[in-house]
């Protein structure tokens, strides 16, 4: 057995490890990657064993994600994380847990309560000099783990998972600016890549109209200092978003397929989640086994439970949905009274929140500093922006209190088919994700689940005026109407953020669907061959084929055949387009010339159309279909000004893009690689400390993945792989990024890079006997001797 000196984040294996608040006892196994097997007799001490073992692993990460959602970074990293705090703050996360925490069922509470017994447990146990390493660097100690501080952490994902606001302001600074033609056509949210799975389009059925799209008199018709507030909205939504890694073009990937289309006659579940990279991975890889729960997958460090897994009846997977739940309204206090803000009934008090941030000093100041701040809360929501006249608040149902989402989770742990699947996800109230489904017996499903608001006008797509009833929320998409589908003839469920319904579907989901390159390129893989395998899935989740790049550098080739013959440029572009496969390998030269001449088409395109600041801060998830139009279609009515043809403006991009990448990578042109155009980098906090930080920087791969943004394989934003096989569950896969530990020392900080890189993830195992064979250290923990205890699983 492994030694402390070998893992540094696991006790010493040999006697127990004695706690009074466990009833009967807990063992934790760990495999050769450090995996936490836990194991016990009751839920109670299931929960407490894995709040200890993530505890072991990942306790400054959980400590670092609690005081991100509650704002209390500043009080450890100083002034350069208040408005990060600010943020968190308007938003409440931390006064939403308490009142979420008094809903919760007496199953959720214990189960949060006993994860915190655990973590606390391992706290406890570690003294000043056993803490983990960026403790000791920041000169600070954790206090006590709560079930407030698991809520708070949910939170998180909601917040990375559900942010449209930023989409209605810039559709509003568009609708001001563009006629009806012209936005629709800019903001298109149908494809004829499209992979539909619930209902269908229609022959000659047109996309529902859309007040924020179609001009009228919904039109946004702003004034100067509302305009001038947008922006300014805007643009700090989008540095926010950019300082967190976010990026608009990646999501997240999954399938599932029956057993008509594999090998073994069972289905097969593939779902790789796309986040922004992170060291230590965001995921933490988990075994929980008790009389009530046996379930394996990934969990979040701070949550108890497994989010994406198996069990012993059922596989799950997760995708964004990527719906409209929030909704900005304009608001009109009194100027008399910055408090008071008008309503149909007239005026009305706003709620006011007095928060206060602790800003830690620079060494050799003394003492902390506090800030204050005052946050208004409307019938809306917060006040998310307030300049002058202009006040933006925010409608968002993460910010309802009446859905315990973790609750959700727990539910489908120990569920054994489809119907118990679905009435898990009947509570579920997070961020509208698709959940994916098999069985072990044959079947396979995908369901919508989430809440989706219904307006009493409109649909969201633009700010509300908050002084009228247009924009309330009147309900929610009915569960039973989301889209779901049970065992679909075609025998394939693809989801990968992109339009699922068909326009004959009846609720408005969202216009801002993802393009739909990665669903369509699935679904292709999935159709073309016969008897699939988990092999086969592994091999879908690596694939690099570029839809939007291999559209493009056709379409430049077309353009080139007449032209080749009497320019030299334009002989060059064919011959460095013409043989490509469309494949985004590491030593392509032909990719980082396609992506910068599309790059700087794009550029050139919408700054002809909204000017050169709304160029800068535009984003539309399908955006790709309009590139991909304009290029195949080249209508005159696009091309920016000072051009005359598309030949005159590609040849721009394409001399565009020789500059750039000779700027970037040097005159010679061989070594134009798509590897050496980006790293692959796992960031950690702390990394840029100076030589104290210098430990935890993971030295990054000197080169891009091979994957880029519009691929099933999106390259280092891919936080995890798994494949489940429902016809055994031994030759389930499963890996993440780096690994286990987040300890710069453990030989489980990244021992599952090479896995994670090469797309060749090992088998999980689950089978009892496959994980004791499996173990590598094993720990009991057990309550006070003399406490009488029952024999252990």
């Amino acid at each position: 057995m492994p030694s402390d000196t070998q893992n540094p984040n696991s006790r010493a294996a040999g006697g127990p490890a004695e706690h009074a608040s466990l009833r009967d006892g807990v063992t934790v196994r760990r495999d050769g990657r450090g995996v936490p097997y836990v194991r016990a007799s009751n839920e109670d001490d299931l929960y407490f064993g894995q709040g200890y073992a993530t505890a072991c692993d990942r306790l400054w990460q959980m400590d670092l994600l609690r005081r991100t959602a509650r704002g209390e970074l500043a009080e450890v990293f100083g002034p350069a994380a208040v408005e990060r705090d600010r943020l968190h703050r308007v938003y409440g996360f931390a006064g939403l847990a308490e009142r979420l925490l008094e809903r919760a069922s007496a199953r959720m509470r214990a189960a949060l309560e006993a994860y915190a017994r655990g973590v606390n447990a391992r706290i406890q146990e570690c003294g000043p000099d056993s803490l983990p390493q960026e403790f000791r660097v920041l000169r600070y100690a954790p206090r006590e783990w709560t079930a407030l501080d698991s809520l708070s952490v949910g939170k998180l994902l909601s917040e990375s998972l559900s942010m449209s606001a930023d989409a209605d302001i810039m559709r509003a600074l568009l609708a001001d600016l563009l006629p009806p033609e012209r936005l629709r056509e800019l903001l298109p949210e149908t494809s004829p890549l499209d992979v539909i799975v619930v209902g269908d389009d229609g022959e000659g059925r047109e996309r529902p109209s859309s007040p924020a799209l179609d001009g009228g008199a919904s039109r946004a018709n702003l004034g100067e200092a509302e305009r001038a507030a947008l922006l300014a909205l805007l643009r700090s939504m989008r540095g926010a978003r950019a300082a967190d890694g976010g990026d608009g073009e990646v999501g997240s990937n999954s399938w599932v397929v029956g057993g008509k289309l594999t090998a073994s006659g069972r289905p097969l579940l593939s779902n790789d989640p796309h986040l922004a990279p992170t060291s230590p991975s965001i995921w933490h890889i988990t075994h929980l086994s008790s009389p009530e729960v046996e379930v394996s997958g990934v969990s979040l460090p701070g949550l108890p439970g497994v989010m994406i897994g198996r069990n012993r009846w059922i596989a799950w997977g997760l995708t964004n949905l990527c719906p409209d739940v929030q909704d900005v309204y304009f608001e009109k206090f009194d100027e008399g009274d910055p408090l008071s803000y008008m309503t149909p009934g007239g005026l009305r008090r706003a709620e006011v929140r007095h928060e206060e941030i602790v800003v830690r000093r620079p060494p050799g100041d003394t003492g902390d500093k506090v800030l204050t701040v005052d946050v208004k809360v409307t019938r809306h929501g917060p006040v998310i922006f307030e300049s002058g006249p202009v006040a933006l608040s925010l409608r968002w149902t993460a910010l309802d209190a009446d859905v315990v989402d973790l609750e959700t989770f727990l539910d489908i742990n120990r569920a054994r088919d489809w119907g118990e699947f679905v009435e898990a996800l009947r509570g579920f109230g997070g961020p509208s994700q698709n959940f994916v489904y098999a069985d072990t017996a044959g079947h396979i499903g995908y369901y919508s689940a989430g809440r989706i608001p219904v307006r009493q006008t409109g649909d969201g797509s633009l700010p509300y005026d908050g002084s009228t009833d247009d924009g309330e929320w009147v309900g929610f998409v009915p569960f039973e109407e989301l889209p779901h589908a049970f065992d679909p003839p075609s025998g394939v469920v693809v989801t990968a953020n992109n339009r699922l319904v068909g326009l004959d579907y009846q609720h408005h989901l969202t216009h801002n669907w993802r393009s739909p390159y990665r669903a369509r390129r699935i679904y292709e893989l999935l159709t073309s061959k016969p008897e699939l395998t988990a092999d086969d899935m592994l091999a879908v989740q690596g694939d690099t084929y570029s839809y939007p790049d291999a559209i493009f550098a056709a379409e430049v080739v077309r353009l080139a055949a007449p032209l080749a013959a009497a320019s030299a440029e334009w002989r060059d572009m064919a011959g460095a387009f013409a043989e490509w496969d469309g494949r985004s390998g590491p030593d392509s030269t032909v990719l980082p010339l396609v992506t910068e001449m599309r790059r700087a088409f794009r550029g050139r395109v919408l700054a002809g159309v909204v000017g050169d600041e709304l160029a800068q801060l535009f984003d539309w998830r399908n955006e790709g279909t309009l590139l991909d139009r304009l290029i195949t279609e080249r209508p005159d009515s696009w091309l920016p000004e000072g051009f005359t043809s598309y030949e005159s403006l590609l040849l721009a991009c394409y001399r565009e893009a020789l500059e750039s990448l000779t700027k970037r990578l040097g005159p010679e042109r061989a070594a134009w690689t798509w590897g050496r155009l980006g790293s692959t980098r796992f960031p950690h906090p702390l990394e840029k400390l100076g030589p104290a930080g210098s430990i935890f920087a993971v030295p990054p791969l000197p080169q891009n993945t091979g994957g880029s943004m519009p691929t099933v394989n999106a390259g280092d934003r891919v936080s995890m792989r798994f494949v489940a096989d429902l016809n055994d569950w031994g030759h389930t896969r499963l890996c993440i990024p780096l690994g286990e530990s987040g300890e710069p020392s453990s030989p489980h900080r990244d021992d599952q890079f090479a896995d994670w890189l090469n797309v060749t993830p090992p088998a999980l195992p689950f089978a009892r006997e496959a994980v004791e064979a499996a173990a590598r250290d094993v720990l009991e923990l057990s309550p006070p001797a003399g406490v009488a205890s029952q024999d252990l699983l």
